[in-house]
């Protein structure tokens, strides 16, 4: 039974894949309307996020609520940010040394092209 269920399945998906058409590429016009249905959605997002976080923001005992939350999680989790915070710390000294090192070639580079000319 679980054979042909997973036969049935697999054939469900060949058929899914081979009836999907191929959609053509969006014109202008699409893509502006895109961007302005995603600039307004976010618009309203931010709005009625603001409208929670003032809500919120007016009654101490919420606000003392979500502070006794954030202390908790903070301890349950404290090893796990500690690791996160020290990996992203030696990661952040890696890509600095590696942007230096970068810019020292670029400028061995330019002062070999400017030593040519």
């Amino acid at each position: 039974m679980t054979q042909s269920s997973s036969q049935a399945s697999s054939n469900i998906i060949e058929i899914a894949k081979a009836s999907t058409p191929l959609k053509p590429a969006d014109s202008t016009g699409e893509l502006v309307v895109k961007g302005v249905a995603t600039a307004v959605a976010a618009s309203v997002i931010i709005q009625s996020g603001r409208g929670v976080a003032i809500g919120i923001s007016r009654h101490p005992f919420v606000v003392f609520g979500l502070g006794i939350v954030a202390g908790y999680l903070t301890h349950k989790y404290r090893k796990e940010l500690l690791t996160i915070t020290t990996k992203t710390a030696e990661q952040s000294k890696d890509f600095i040394v590696q942007q230096q090192q970068n810019i020292k070639d670029l400028m061995t580079d330019v002062k070999e092209n400017g030593a040519q000319n």
